[in-house]
């Protein structure tokens, strides 16, 4: 009776790794195909006081919730924190070179296709938006079947370093243009510092055109 009464005292090992499995399936239920997790066995001499409250799991500062993770469950009464290791292996369709792609070029539907790949072995991230690659320009070869990653592509140059372009200040609902030299490379909608030709002054302004940049603002 001792012991039953001891145990009722502690909180079930149970309870709290269905509160981490329970986390991470919400944590992945916009994906199509469901994650596959595997929890680490807490240690069964874990003698914990029995939660007045609902379990909280929360990942620690940093952590992801793909691969190899530690989740943390939070107790507010009695206060109490303990880190249950968990594997979790995630699967969707992310966007790969649908064929060689030169460095430079610029992205089109034509170059993507989908594969089903597990995203902790991506670290370097992915896309699964066609719209987040079409039309950029490729900072790397890819060879047919690599993961094309945010980071491997910018916006295409609308202006290039020694450029003539069009310096264009708006005021009151006037337009005044001027001409000036590209000191930099930048994509539309990007920052760019060019040098205007009659006063000879740099100045910074945003690229909103093919060889136009925007300035005052």
């Amino acid at each position: 009776a001792a012991l039953a009464m001891a145990d009722s005292a502690l909180q079930p090992l149970d309870d709290i790794a269905r509160t981490v499995q329970t986390f991470l399936m919400a944590q992945h239920q916009q994906r199509a195909e469901p994650p596959q997790i595997r929890l680490q066995p807490l240690d069964p001499r874990l003698r914990l006081p029995k939660c007045r409250a609902a379990l909280e799991a929360f990942l620690p500062s940093g952590a992801k919730n793909v691969g190899n993770a530690s989740i943390g469950v939070r107790c507010p009464d009695p206060a109490w924190i303990v880190y249950q290791r968990a594997e979790i292996r995630v699967y969707d369709q992310v966007l790969v070179a649908n064929r060689f792609l030169r460095r430079n070029a610029i992205v089109s539907a034509a170059d993507l296709r989908t594969e089903r790949r597990e995203l902790s072995t991506l670290p370097g991230g992915y896309e699964t938006d066609p719209a987040q690659l079409i039309g950029r320009q490729l900072r790397q070869a890819f060879m047919a079947g690599m993961v094309i990653s945010p980071r491997s592509v910018k916006i295409p140059s609308a202006v290039r370093q020694g450029d003539t372009v069009t310096l264009v200040a708006r005021h009151a609902g006037m337009e005044v243009t001027s001409s000036g030299v590209a000191l930099g490379d930048a994509g539309i909608g990007e920052r760019v510092r060019v040098r205007n030709e009659a006063s000879q002054r740099v100045v910074e302004g945003t690229v909103i055109d093919e060889r136009r940049v925007e300035v005052g603002k």
